[in-house]
C-alpha cells in the first residue's frame, strides 16, 4: 500500500473546500490555584466547529477495519488544523485540501503510522508520494 493510494482514496472525505470562517482562538486555562501542574501550560487553541465536523465526517466515512485509512484520516486533521489556524490569523477562512504540501503530510502519516500501527501494516507500507 502506498501513501499516494491511501491519500488519494481518504482525502475525497474532506471536500473540496473547508470553511474555517467560524474559527476562534481559545485561551489555554492557567492550572487550579494550590495544585502542581504536571504539564506544561498549553499554548492557546484553535476551534473551528465547521472544521471539527468535517474530521469528523472523514472519520466515519472511513471502515473501522481500515488501519491505513483511519491513521489518514488523522495525519490529514493534525496538518490540516495547524494550516486552518494559520489561515484563521492571517484573516483567510478558507482551506483547500488539495493544495497541502503531500511532503508534510507524508511525514506526519509516516510518523504516525509508526506509532499507531502494527508490524503488518508498517511492512505493507510503501512511501511513494507521486
Amino acid at each position: 500500500m502506498t501513501f499516494k493510494e491511501i491519500y488519494a482514496r481518504v482525502l475525497p472525505f474532506w471536500g473540496e473546500s473547508i470553511d474555517v470562517s467560524d474559527g476562534m482562538i481559545l485561551e489555554a486555562k492557567p492550572p487550579k490555584k494550590g495544585t502542581l501542574a504536571i504539564m506544561p501550560q498549553a499554548a492557546s487553541n484553535f476551534y473551528s466547529p465547521n472544521f471539527s465536523s468535517r474530521w469528523n465526517e472523514a472519520e466515519e466515512a472511513v471502515a473501522k477495519d481500515d488501519v491505513f485509512g483511519k491513521i489518514m484520516v488523522w495525519s490529514i486533521y493534525q496538518v490540516f488544523h495547524r494550516q486552518a489556524r494559520q489561515l484563521f490569523e492571517e484573516g483567510k477562512f478558507v482551506l483547500n485540501p488539495a493544495s497541502t504540501d503531500r511532503v508534510v503530510l507524508e511525514e506526519q502519516y509516516y510518523k504516525n503510522l509508526q506509532e499507531d500501527a502494527g508490524e503488518e501494516e508498517l511492512a505493507q507500507y510503501e512511501r511513494i508520494i507521486d
